[in-house]
């Protein structure tokens, strides 16, 4: 019959997504891209940079077959709705919205819808950002990451995508914690997730897929975290506790993940300590901890499934899903503070300022560099935490960091919002920041073998992105990764527009081809008044949680 595809999205209004029809728009002209010009749907540049393995997505069969879409404000009756949400006696809205998980299940794909887009009437700016704080939205990716196939499609503009799944390439948060229109969503959806990591764990024992049984087994606490429930701990029956009733963990951990000893390495390259890790629970890794579980041991192969790179430690797996608690244990226990990737690059990217602080304390350097040169403190900027931010200029003065290729790091990965621009600005970053390329320097040397590669037409987004890197500003960044409010802010901070990076091209020129933002584009003709006022409606919703 053809694919459906679940289409996630803000909504711009409390009872209309999108009265002007702007994100529908964006849909339209996506689809006939994915449809009619795109072969693939590339990889994120970080994925591809840390998990080798992680492949992108053909459009071949996408392109094959009629193609359907599961929308909410169309596919759920709207007459009976006093806004999305899931509070109420009953009806057909209820029904359907109960029914999300099904529909998630049995689509094909999923699409994350995140233009940028200003809506002074409800006083916000919507990005890609402000998506992924949403507490439906996490809700969403969640249940699609574990249907059949985790992946989905990141739309940043009508020319604009990435293929997302993994935790790295896409980091937001528990769907608990995220931002909900309607209080009482929040208490309703522990049933949800719990039956959806059921079917997960039945889907992945049938298929003998034990590796991905074992990480969403322990993933549980991270997906239920901010929800009144409980992870399922006894989901293989038969395990026979003490006689006095007592239930030892580490030997129930063992039995329900299929390990011997504590020693043991799975296909995957992961041990019992790092699956313990990923649920952080405390008396399980203080329990093979003293069974002499190796806190220094390393993965020795990439996860695609959850998007971790080799040579991972159960320190960064709890930095990474933030169990504070548990990374304590391991430090005392003498785990590695530093390795290709240090603990801190993980505490950096999940904003994890609880992380960053415990590091420090613990002897970690808020200075150091990963295997390929990026600065903890670029990876904190690249992926807009803000609160990771903070703690890092209280463990280093600002004179101390460089500030300026942190706002450039800003732009070119993740973090390109108005915030993260008027907070880096604040501490004196240069807005005009050309990135120069340093001699002998692992990042260089990769920037210039992907952009021989681009060159020869192996082109993805990481080869785009390293290709045009040398002397590329902020602004430059902003807008070949679409992340126009970062863009607006820049403008409005008073970026200049006749720059050009090494290959002669200006701020300008890396908007041909895409539909850009009426804002953005008056301020690239030199026209600075919309920029201005749309980075003041963003930073009107900003604000740091330590």
């Amino acid at each position: 019959m053809g694919h459906a595809a679940f289409v996630s999205h803000q909504w711009l209004t409390e009872h209309h997504p999108d009265p002007d029809l702007v994100q529908l728009r964006v849909l339209q002209d996506a689809l006939r891209n994915l449809l009619h010009q795109l072969k693939y749907v590339p990889l994120d540049p970080l994925t591809e940079i840390y998990v080798p393995t992680a492949k992108s997505l053909p459009l071949g069969d996408f392109q094959a077959r009629p193609l359907f879409l599961w929308y909410d404000y169309f596919s759920c009756p709207q007459l009976e709705q006093g806004g999305y949400g899931m509070e109420g006696g009953g009806g057909q809205l209820a029904d359907a919205i109960d029914s999300i998980p099904a529909y998630i299940a049995r689509c094909s794909y999923f699409l994350g819808l995140c233009p940028v887009i200003d809506c002074p009437g409800a006083g916000r700016v919507l990005s890609q950002f402000s998506w992924s704080q949403r507490g439906w939205c996490r809700v969403e990716r969640v249940l699609r990451e574990l249907s059949q196939d985790g992946t989905w499609i990141l739309i940043k503009s009508d020319v604009s995508f990435e293929l997302v799944g993994t935790a790295l390439a896409f980091v937001s948060g528990s769907a608990g914690e995220g931002e909900f229109t309607v209080a009482k969503d929040r208490g309703k959806l522990a049933a949800v997730l719990q039956q959806a990591v059921v079917r997960k764990l039945v889907a992945c024992l049938a298929s003998f897929d034990f590796e991905a049984y074992r990480l969403h087994l322990n993933l549980q606490t991270v997906h239920l975290r901010g929800l009144d429930a409980h992870p399922v701990t006894d989901f293989i029956p038969g395990f026979k506790r003490s006689s006095t009733g007592r239930s030892d963990v580490v030997a129930e951990f063992f039995y329900q993940n299929g390990f011997r000893t504590v020693r043991d390495v799975d296909a995957a390259g992961w041990s019992p300590l790092h699956y313990a890790a990923l649920g952080g629970r405390t008396e399980l890794i203080e329990g093979l901890l003293q069974r002499r579980g190796d806190p220094t041991l390393r993965t020795s192969r990439d996860q695609p499934k959850v998007g971790c790179p080799a040579s991972m430690s159960a320190l960064d797996l709890t930095m990474l899903f933030k169990h504070t608690d548990a990374a304590r244990l391991l430090i005392a226990a003498r785990a590695d503070l530093e390795g290709g990737m240090p603990a801190m690059a993980y505490a950096a990217l999940s904003n994890n300022p609880e992380g960053v602080r415990l590091l420090c304390a613990a002897g970690a350097n808020p200075l150091s560099e990963n295997l390929i040169n990026i600065p903890m403190f670029d990876f904190a900027s690249a992926y807009a935490s803000s609160a990771a931010v903070e703690a890092f200029l209280m463990q280093a003065p600002p004179e101390t960091l460089d500030i300026s290729q942190a706002l450039w790091a800003s732009m070119w990965s993740r973090g390109g919002t108005a915030e993260m621009v008027d907070r880096l600005v604040g501490l004196r970053a240069d807005v005009n920041h050309q990135r120069k390329i340093r001699q002998a320097s692992p990042l260089d040397e990769l920037t210039v073998a992907k952009s021989q590669e681009h060159r020869s037409g192996r082109t993805t987004v990481l080869t785009a992105l390293l290709h045009h890197m040398p002397d590329m500003t902020p602004l430059m960044a902003a807008v070949q990764t679409a992340q126009y409010e970062g863009a607006a802010a820049l403008i409005a901070a008073g970026a200049r527009l006749d720059l050009r990076n090494v290959w002669g091209w200006t701020a300008a020129d890396f908007a041909r081809g895409q539909t850009i933002p009426k804002f953005l584009q008056l301020g690239l003709e030199g026209d600075p008044s919309e920029c201005q006022k749309l980075n003041a409606l963003a930073l009107a919703h900003a604000y740091v949680e330590m």
